[in-house]
């Protein structure tokens, strides 16, 4: 055999097994990892909680985005997951339609499958708010699902507290601060919904003890070496997983749905499971 077909010979071989490569990472990016749900189990230490919320269960929901390329099933696969971890509560953190307003009340009717002893409580996101989210939350309630709309609550055990705050969606300018937090003590413990991670740097969250939020899908692609692209834009500098400033702590959960390019690779999409515990410090 000449050297030159042996060239060709061995370049067409590593061709196939490139081009066999990349079929197979582009089918687990679209087929298999943005329906691999990961359950993460987190410990949050919070300052001063009461001695009868210590070890709450709270299970976080975000971005679910039904849509042509999240379906009913995948919905309801994520209901049925969360039906199985025993929350005392369930939070919703907004995103829960993408761009068309055919899936808001589908995706409510499934989500009122869902149940607590504390309650479902939720906020909306941005893409509830380009899509109708007059539409979104009342078909949430309508879902026996409580929208904290610029509004706070009081979660009690015997004779103890917990605030709970929800704002609407940040970069819409529908958030109202003054009306979400109207009688809260910020010497006590709270819990504050938000699908934008980046109220976790404004001066308005100072003191609250934790921040639920979702909006960044943990990038929804993140590549070996490099990370998730998307954490390089101001708007996702809070890309996955929990964050701690001056006594005030974040989570921010992946999610479970998709936008965009309907892939998801290295940001499995994810079901939080938080767990509340007393801290003196």
């Amino acid at each position: 055999m000449t050297f030159d077909r042996m060239r060709r010979r061995i370049l067409k071989g590593l061709a196939a097994s490139g081009l066999a490569g990349i079929a197979a990472s582009s089918g687990y990016a679209r087929f298999i990892e943005p329906f691999n749900y990961e359950i993460t189990y987190t410990e949050i230490p919070i300052r001063d909680l009461p001695t009868e919320f210590d070890g709450f269960r709270l299970v976080q929901i975000t971005d679910l985005h039904h849509s042509r390329i999240v379906p009913r099933e995948e919905i309801a696969r994520v209901i049925d997951l969360v039906r199985g971890l025993d929350g005392e509560m369930i939070v919703l953190t907004g995103d829960f339609t993408t761009a068309r307003r055919r899936y808001i009340e589908p995706c409510a009717e499934l989500l009122s499958a869902l149940s607590a002893p504390e309650g479902v409580w939720a906020v909306l996101g941005n893409h509830d708010h380009y899509t109708d989210p007059e539409l979104t939350a009342r078909a949430l309630a309508r879902a026996k699902i409580n929208v904290l709309n610029n509004a706070n609550t009081l979660i009690r055990r015997k004779t103890a507290t917990l605030q709970l705050i929800g704002i609407d969606d940040w970069s819409w300018g529908a958030t109202d601060w003054a009306r979400a937090f109207k009688g809260i003590d910020r010497r006590r413990p709270s819990i504050l919904l938000s699908h934008q991670p980046r109220v976790f740097d404004m001066e308005e969250t100072q003191g609250v003890s934790l921040i639920l939020s979702g909006h960044t899908h943990g990038g929804q692609v993140s590549l070996p070496l490099i990370g998730a692209p998307a954490r390089f834009a101001k708007e996702f500098r809070y890309i996955a997983g929990l964050y701690e400033r001056h006594g005030t702590r974040m989570y921010v959960s992946r999610g479970t749905g998709m936008v965009g390019i309907p892939v998801r690779i290295g940001a499995r999409p994810e079901i939080s499971v938080i767990s509340l515990r007393r801290s003196t410090v």
